[in-house]
């Protein structure tokens, strides 16, 4: 599979606090990373070895940040067995969740992730 066909424009409006709820709603733990520029996510451990780990930009104000959004989502739905889009979906709702949970409003986590720009 091409891994840049799947892109849904929706992508450009993940935050780095979805992927943050997203990841560890899903058992990941962030784990000390010496660069204030990328965030440590290491897997849950499953069977010997060291667990996976991926790298989230800690900001969306990093000129990759789109670049780097996209190649994560592509390697988490390889991890996970499921389309790209099905991940970003799930990122999008664990995002809105943690917001909603967090006390804002459905307003407020619904408008930015129906593909609008910031």
């Amino acid at each position: 599979m091409n891994p840049w066909r799947w892109l849904d424009p929706r992508i450009d409006s993940l935050q780095v606090a979805d992927l943050r709820a997203y990841l560890q709603s899903r058992g990941w733990q962030l784990t000390p990373n010496p660069s204030p520029h990328l965030l440590r996510f290491e897997a849950p451990a499953n069977g010997p070895g060291r667990p996976p780990f991926q790298m989230v930009p800690s900001s969306e104000h990093f000129a990759d940040y789109h670049q780097r959004i996209a190649e994560l989502v592509t390697a988490l739905s390889e991890l996970e067995g499921r389309h790209p889009v099905a991940v970003l979906e799930d990122v999008l709702h664990a995002g809105r969740s943690k917001a909603l949970e967090n006390g804002g409003s459905q307003a407020e986590g619904g408008p930015r992730h129906a593909g609008s720009p910031r």
